[in-house]
């Protein structure tokens, strides 16, 4: 077994997923027009990028590497890929930069919360909330890249993104009271 705890199997899925979100913001913002090649190798790589969300952790428990590194890149990359590849719907002008800000804000503020709470002992860990938000996010970022390929209006991607940033900002909410009532 490697002495290395950073590249371990685990770490490097999760790792992953941030490589993944810079290639789909590569072929939605500087490829070619999004055709259905193109779109098609999109959704191939956000399906990747959600398996390996559920994969990372499942993989750690059962080859006996879990660790606290992996506890904290695994919401870390799941933010990053998440954003860029709203940050790409974005670019390719499918949704307003505007409402990108929702997502960004969120782990920010939920990020920071998480560092003032360990610094008075207290650990913020998962809350279902945002657990369901990721489920939403990753569905809604299949669903706006399923909406292209069959041709749907740009306004489908925007209400579908608004769904998503309603409950990015009800786990906020969420992460926020349960920080105010920790002691």
């Amino acid at each position: 077994m490697s002495k290395n705890k950073f590249f371990t199997l685990p770490n490097s899925v999760t790792l992953a997923r941030v490589v993944l979100g810079f290639g789909i913001y590569a072929l939605l913002a500087y490829g070619a027009p999004p055709y259905w090649p193109i779109l098609s190798i999109v959704l191939a790589l956000a399906i990747i990028s959600e398996i390996s969300d559920v994969l990372d952790g499942a993989l750690a428990r059962k080859l006996g590497q879990a660790s606290g590194l992996g506890q904290a890149l695994d919401p870390l990359c799941d933010s990053l890929y998440r954003l860029t590849v709203f940050l790409a719907f974005a670019a390719a002008g499918w949704v307003p930069l505007w409402l990108i800000f929702p997502f960004l804000f969120r782990d920010i503020i939920v990020s920071y919360a998480r560092i003032m709470a360990a610094g008075r002992g207290v650990s913020i860990g998962a809350r279902m909330s945002g657990k369901i938000k990721a489920v939403v996010q990753g569905a809604v970022q299949i669903g706006v890249i399923v909406a292209h390929m069959i041709g749907l209006p740009d306004s489908v991607s925007v209400a579908l993104v608004i769904i998503a940033a309603a409950m990015t900002l009800y786990s906020l909410i969420d992460y926020v009271r349960g920080f105010a009532a920790a002691p």
